[in-house]
This record gives C-alpha cells, sequence and structure tokens, in this order.
C-alpha cells in the first residue's frame, strides 16, 4: 500500500519559514522514514500524513463519512412555500447539488460564500428527484449536525465555475431538455425595452429581453425577469462602447413556435455581469482578438412582436377600419379596428379553458391522474386555466363579435384566469365580475379574419393584439364619426345596416331568424350596454387556423348556448 506524506522541514533559526516535501512511499518504509528523520541532524523536521478527499463522482449513499474539498460555485435562498419571507432551505449547485435543510439554516446562513473553497465532510447521500436539475449528478448532498465545514484560504487548485453550453448545441439540438439548467457566455448585442408583468399568483414584476451571441456568432434570446432587470438596466447605456459580457448561470432553456431561448429561473439564476473570472477575460481578449470592429452600441431589438400592439400603431403605418369594412372584408388576413366593448358573450363555465401548463394548448380529459399534452408532450399533475372570453364590440357602422384569449384578456383586467376562478363572485350572467371591467371600453383590435369568416359566415373574429391606449384610440379612429353612449349606457345612434340580413339569399340554413329578431329588439329598446349580455340561439365553432402567428392552440371551441338550431327560412313572395 503506498501512503502520500508530507514533510514540514522548519529551518532551526527561521522558525517562521516553513518547506513542504510531499514523498510517496510504502508502508513498510515508514519506519525507516521516521528513523531517518530522527537522526538527519534537523530536529525541527516532522513526518505526517497528508489529508485524502473524495471525489464527487463516486458520491452514493452507502456512507456518511465523505470528505471534499470542493468550491461552492453557486449559493441561493428556497423560500417557503407558504411564506415567501421565510427560508426553507439554504442550496448550492455546481458539479453537485448540496443542500441545507430549514433546522440548520440559521447555523450556516452566514458561514457560506461563492467562489469560496471548503473542505466538507459528513453528509447524507440522497435522491431528491427535483424537477429542475442544476447538474447532472442524481445524489444530493444533505447537511447534518454532524457536517463539518472549514474555509481554505490558500485554494489548492484553480476554480472553474462554470460548465458552459454552446449556443449552437441550443440552437441545433432535436428536443429541448428544459429540465435541465445551463450556463451560458455571450456578449450582450441587443435588447429590448422592459415590460411590467402580473404572475399567476397576482404578483407584479417585470421582465427584459435580451440578445446575446457567442464566440462563434450564434445569437440566442434571453429573458430576464424581477431584480435581473434592475440589475442590467444600467450597463444597456445607448453610449456603450465596450463589450458587455454576461454569464447566464442556471438559466432555463425552452423551445416555442421552433424558436429557441433561455430565461432566468426563480431564485436558481444568476445574471453575472463582467465578472472578474478566467473564463472571462479568456472570452473578451477572443472577442477583441477576432471581431476587434465590432465593439457597436447595443441594439434596439424586439423579440416578441406579439405584445408590440402600441409600438405597432405608433409606426404610423397601420389603417384602421371600421367594423363594417371589417365584416365585409374579402382577404384573408389581419387588420386593425376600433370599437367599444358593449357585452360579454361568456357564461358560467365558458370564460376559461383547461391548457397544458407549458404551452396554451388545450387539454382534454386526464389520463389517470396526469394530463397529458398533445402538441408539447409534457405531462402534468393538473392542468392550467386560461381567459377564452367572447365579447361583442360596436361602433357607428356596426358590431363584432371578437374572441380574446388569455394574453389580450389579462392585459385588460389585470389578473390571471386561475387567479378569479375561486376568489371572484359571479356575475348575474354567470361570468366572473372581474371580466366587468371589459365593457365600456373603446379599444383598438388587431383581428385575424380567416377563409371561415369570409366563406363560411363565421361570425366570431380572433383578436391577435390590443391597445387600450387612449390617445392612440383617438389619433386612430375611422373616418366616420365614432359613436356616442349616453349616460344611461344607451346608444344614441344607431345603424341597422350591419345587423340586417337579406333572408332571401340566405344560403345557410342553420342560421336562425331569432338572431335577427334579437338584434333588432335589443336596438329598439336600447338596452343599456353595462348589461346587454347577448344571448345567441345558434352553436358557433371558433377555429385557430393560424396558430404559428398567434402562438395558440388549434382547438375547436364551441360556445355552449345550447343546441343548433336549423331553421326553413321561406320566400315572403310564395
Amino acid at each position: 500500500m503506498s501512503l502520500r506524506f508530507k514533510i514540514h522541514y522548519i529551518k532551526e533559526h527561521a522558525s517562521n519559514v516553513h518547506t513542504s516535501i510531499f514523498l510517496h512511499i510504502t508502508s513498510s518504509s515508514l519506519k525507516k522514514c521516521q528513523r531517518l528523520a530522527d537522526c538527519s541532524g534537523f530536529p525541527f523536521i516532522k513526518l505526517t500524513m497528508a489529508e485524502s478527499f473524495d471525489m464527487l463522482m463516486d458520491v452514493s449513499p452507502k456512507k456518511l463519512a465523505w470528505n471534499f474539498l470542493v468550491y461552492v460555485v453557486r449559493l441561493w435562498e428556497a423560500p417557503s412555500r407558504y411564506n415567501p419571507k421565510e427560508i426553507n432551505s439554504i442550496e448550492m449547485g455546481g458539479r453537485i447539488q448540496a443542500s441545507v435543510p430549514k433546522a440548520l439554516v440559521r447555523r450556516w446562513n452566514d458561514n457560506l460564500a461563492e467562489f469560496k473553497m471548503y473542505k466538507m465532510s459528513n453528509f447524507i447521500v440522497v435522491d431528491k428527484r427535483e424537477k429542475t436539475k442544476t447538474t447532472m449528478n442524481r445524489w444530493t448532498l444533505n447537511f447534518s449536525h454532524r457536517t463539518v465545514v472549514l474555509l481554505v484560504e490558500n485554494p489548492t487548485f484553480p476554480l472553474q465555475a462554470f460548465r458552459l453550453t454552446q449556443i449552437s448545441e441550443l440552437l441545433n439540438a432535436d428536443r429541448i431538455d428544459d429540465s435541465q439548467l445551463v450556463d451560458i457566455m455571450g456578449k450582450v448585442v441587443g435588447k429590448e425595452d422592459p415590460r411590467e408583468l402580473i404572475t399567476s399568483k397576482g404578483k407584479e414584476t417585470k421582465c427584459l429581453a435580451i440578445l446575446v451571441e457567442d464566440l462563434d456568432n450564434y445569437r440566442i434570446g434571453c429573458v430576464l425577469f424581477g431584480d435581473m432587470v434592475d440589475q442590467i438596466l444600467p450597463y444597456l447605456d445607448d453610449g456603450r462602447v465596450e463589450p458587455l459580457i454576461v454569464v447566464l448561470q442556471f438559466f432555463r432553456p425552452s423551445r416555442w413556435n421552433e424558436k429557441t431561448s433561455v430565461q432566468s429561473h426563480f431564485d436558481v439564476s444568476k445574471l453575472r455581469i463582467n465578472p472578474d473570472l478566467d473564463e472571462v477575460r479568456d472570452f473578451r481578449d477572443r472577442r477583441l482578438a477576432a471581431i476587434p470592429s465590432n465593439l457597436v452600441r447595443i441594439s434596439q431589438v424586439n423579440t416578441n412582436n406579439s405584445h408590440s400592439g402600441a409600438d405597432e400603431l405608433k409606426r404610423g403605418d397601420v389603417t384602421v377600419n371600421t367594423i363594417e369594412e371589417a365584416l365585409n372584408s374579402t382577404q384573408e388576413g389581419p387588420l386593425w379596428i376600433a370599437g367599444t366593448v358593449v357585452a360579454i358573450n361568456s357564461g358560467k363555465d365558458d370564460w376559461f379553458y383547461k391548457s397544458c401548463k407549458k404551452c396554451p394548448k388545450k387539454i382534454e380529459t386526464p389520463i389517470g391522474n396526469r394530463y397529458e399534452c398533445g402538441k408539447c408532450g409534457h405531462t402534468h399533475g393538473s392542468a392550467s386555466l386560461r381567459f377564452k372570453v367572447e365579447v361583442m364590440a360596436y361602433d357607428c357602422t356596426g358590431s363584432i363579435t371578437l374572441l380574446l384569449w388569455d394574453r389580450e384578456t389579462v392585459q385588460l383586467c389585470g389578473r390571471q384566469a386561475e387567479q378569479i376562478k375561486d376568489e371572484e363572485e359571479l356575475y348575474a350572467e354567470g361570468y366572473p365580475a372581474a371580466l366587468e371591467s371589459l365593457l365600456e371600453r373603446k379599444l383598438l383590435f388587431k383581428v385575424n379574419v380567416k377563409s371561415s369568416n369570409i366563406k363560411l359566415y363565421d361570425q366570431v373574429y380572433t383578436v391577435m393584439k390590443v391597445c387600450e391606449d387612449d390617445t392612440i384610440f383617438e389619433m386612430h379612429l375611422p373616418n366616420k364619426t365614432f359613436s356616442t353612449v349616453t349616460d344611461t349606457g344607451c346608444s344614441n345612434s344607431v345603424d341597422l345596416s350591419a345587423a340586417m340580413v337579406n333572408i332571401n339569399n340566405l344560403s345557410d340554413s342553420q342560421y336562425s331568424v331569432d338572431v335577427v329578431e334579437d338584434s333588432v329588439t335589443s336596438l329598439k329598446c336600447k338596452t343599456p350596454a353595462k348589461i346587454a349580455t347577448i344571448v345567441l340561439n345558434q352553436q358557433i365553432p371558433i377555429n385557430i387556423e393560424n396558430e404559428e402567428e398567434l402562438g395558440f392552440s388549434t382547438n375547436k371551441l364551441t360556445r355552449n348556448r345550447g343546441k343548433r338550431q336549423k331553421m326553413q327560412v321561406h320566400d315572403n313572395n310564395e
């Protein structure tokens, strides 16, 4: 057996000077070496056994007396599920994950720091089976009351903090594993304006999208949330000429509509801006050597056009149509209209739908106790609730039925569907009272005119974007005078041209005369807009055909207002 020993030699007249020599000797030669040390004439020579350490790759639950010499490369606090202000555990990530349980948080809270080397011993090895993983190692080192941690003032090997993933590897991957967090290093070459958000739990936050480029000129979008937005904003100055190097540590990869990106993941992720590390210095030097002319300002980009309805209108190249023009349009594609929301055509159970937690695809009945998404393939123990609200908008030329999906409804009412499902009292017509805020709103809608609207007389138009800015609304009103609403909530200008139908030429026998009668009756009695919920006597199929543009599923959602009534319409001259 070969043992490693360390000889500490202390000079006789300089007791403060130490010299260490490492020797590999066999155990059979141990006594001989000890005698040699005693008889060498140097009484201050001391023979001691060097400390041995375990390798992280050898970790298993088979023992407790583990002894490691490691760096802490990422440290974060996991809040309690029930009280966000309370620390539930302290987590450490890197080549392996370590966890300090709640009972020991106070003991270790101020005694651990990132990028420091420690001697750590005595752990309980467990398999936590975390849904989100910071390492490829399946085991987690749990701190116990026997765990010993000692700071190493003079590290014996260099720090390699990150396990960097190449951007090209993510872009070219056949399938993205969004449960495995990644490290990415790159230069910020683009930015988007920050936006305010409301989480599913009703918490206000903000997000910011940036564009990151690596040494091979591959680019990937990155979405930052919460405090990271405030952290990076001072560095995104338009006058900056030096490269802004960032390390995205433990970020979550994702792919949606064939576009790959990464985003911060709660408290686990860490944004490091121009850190003083060897890897970053090497990246900067190689970047400057390869492309010295690339020191340009960070450009303004728009990584998600679906949220930029106001920006699209501000460009000035958009024509806003009247509702009558939209109804008479024979060309497929998007167009903008202006209108006032005068009715909500949703009841108790049809203002929302159950969807996948990863994408907006509708989920049908569960398989056992799990929901499986037919679009992205993810399975979950529960489904999400998303808005699917049908409203009617009106201007001086007519009225139109619009379908608002989750994104636009959240933008307008400021709350999530799951948030109000159990909290809000139902209005008299069955939908939540929170949706009342939609009524009497003057809005600009970008609607998608589909072939079914043109050829099949589908009366429901899908909303792609919405703008609620009053100033932009007034600037983009159509040439025709917009109708006004009196204090009693009744319209004082009525145009039946868009509501009346030529019954003699009606080719679709599935339409009911009651629809026309209801429209005329509602106009005659001037029902107040606040309670003008219109109940149709027919079933209207709703089908999103252009799902790639809208980012929504292609479910055929139908209004459950009763069975479709078929009536034979006779000519009055017969």
